[in-house]
């Protein structure tokens, strides 16, 4: 409705109405800003579990260990696919001498350009341990072609992000994890767990363990809680409740 006001305001401007209409605005309720939601611990088991149905079983642990990456490091599925042990201008975990792990971000692989170092999670910190250390150099996260599925030689050695994300989002499909409902008047279909889903399910896990705001802003990487709280760990009002009868 807002649209239609600005632009026949905008005709009359133009001289292309000899007045500018006078129209009743519509009231209607907010949308939820948030396009899909975090996932429960039941729906990531489910999640882990059809992997191989989509995958294969050859290309399953990489996989495997991409969703698990999704899980426990809040980042981007294009940020997630950048991160290095070594490449120059990568995402790449550090650990510096006898201070906590870090991850260092160039700006060219960040939203608001800005290079920026966050502290590295705990859980992620331990996944990325798994690789031995003779090992570690490259690519961490390298998610094996499908064309393993059918016996056939994959024709490229690393995937794009895009492609990435929508097998991503098969996954989720196939574990029937819907985080949006289909909407019958305006014709949208289901929405099913995506990637960003993961990245969401980090952050409100985050929240659940009691972890400060401003910290969870600076793991996300947000200008505010704000924006934590409405696109990512909108939270649980019956844990707040409890929270508020224990205090008195």
């Amino acid at each position: 409705m807002a649209g239609v006001l600005a632009a026949l305001k905008w005709a009359h401007l133009q001289g292309w109405l000899p007045e500018e209409p006078k129209l009743q605005k519509l009231k209607a309720p907010k949308r939820r800003a948030m396009k899909g939601r975090p996932l429960t611990e039941t729906e990531y088991q489910q999640l882990l579990e059809a992997i191989e149905v989509i995958v294969g079983h050859e290309a399953l642990p990489s996989w495997k260990y991409l969703i698990r990456g999704l899980y426990e490091s809040a980042l981007r599925i294009d940020e997630l696919m950048h991160v290095s042990w070594d490449l120059h201008n990568t995402i790449q975990p550090i650990w510096p001498s006898g201070q906590l792990p870090l991850l260092e971000i160039p700006a060219a692989l960040q939203k608001n350009d800005m290079e920026e170092s966050i502290p590295l999670l705990p859980g992620l910190e331990s996944l990325l341990l798994e690789t031995p250390e003779s090992e570690r150099t490259g690519w961490i996260f390298q998610p094996a072609s499908l064309q393993l599925k059918v016996g056939r030689k994959p024709k490229q050695t690393r995937p794009t992000t895009k492609w990435v994300g929508k097998v991503v989002s098969s996954i989720g499909k196939q574990a029937g994890i819907v985080v949006r409902s289909a909407d019958e008047n305006t014709g949208r279909p289901e929405k099913y767990a995506s990637a960003h889903d993961l990245r969401r399910t980090c952050a409100q896990r985050l929240r659940d363990a009691g972890v400060p705001p401003l910290v969870i802003c600076r793991v996300m990487r947000h200008s505010s809680w704000e924006t934590t709280q409405k696109h990512y760990a909108p939270g649980d009002v019956q844990n707040d409740a409890k929270i508020l009868w224990n205090l008195f």
